[in-house]
């Protein structure tokens, strides 16, 4: 079965160049493409669909932007957002639906004739209705059945499912990282010499007998 995902990413972020990607993640992808939603919107990108059981993990390698470029980016907290489908859509583009629906009966009656695909139903009055299901399901009524309106007449097909997701990213400034390491190694050297200190002080105590 084909999945496909989305991904929603802040703006300025975007999908990163091939030719940046060391070898090791090309070959953890294993050829997964992933593609720009549109020129207008760079930031969101696409992928699939392509088969499940070969792309259990869906890898998405991204670029971050440089706010000392960009002045619309900033230092903080980012939001990104994912969504992943599985199995076949229910609807065309036209709004036609595809084999993978379920159908229903149109109408109460009884169900006169199976002819493949198309399934009779007399209704109450007496007039007679055919109903043409799709090959994606199994029919589940017979000839002579009475059925209610809205009744399944089929199996349902629709094995997939659509899942979403959010996850948050902080884009931090390098020099912010370097002074609070500069910090927290000077923090560490004034309490070494703090202890060392003491050591020595409590050797000459000893050393004079107190």
């Amino acid at each position: 079965m084909n999945i496909g995902a989305i991904a929603i990413l802040p703006e300025g972020w975007k999908l990163a160049p091939k030719d940046r990607l060391p070898k090791s993640l090309k070959k953890e992808m294993k050829g997964l493409s992933w593609s720009a939603y549109s020129k207008e919107k760079p930031y969101i990108l696409v992928a699939g669909p392509v088969p499940g059981e070969m792309y259990e993990k869906m890898i998405l390698p991204i670029l971050a932007p440089d706010p000392a470029k960009d002045d619309k980016v900033e230092f903080g907290k980012e939001t990104f957002y994912f969504g992943g489908n599985r199995g076949r859509g229910q609807v065309y583009p036209e709004g036609n639906k595809s084999n993978n629906n379920q159908f229903f009966a149109e109408a109460d009656g009884t169900i006169k004739a199976i002819d493949g695909l198309k399934v009779t139903i007399q209704k109450t009055d007496g007039t007679s209705i055919e109903q043409t299901v799709l090959p994606g399901a199994d029919l589940v009524v017979t000839v002579g059945e009475e059925v209610r309106k809205d009744e399944p007449i089929t199996t349902n097909p629709n094995v997939g499912g659509f899942g979403q997701a959010e996850k948050e990213v902080i884009l931090q400034d390098m020099n912010r990282v370097y002074a609070f390491c500069a910090l927290s190694f000077s923090i560490f050297l004034s309490q070494l010499s703090f202890v060392l200190k003491k050591k020595q002080f409590e050797k000459v105590q000893l050393a004079e007998g107190f």
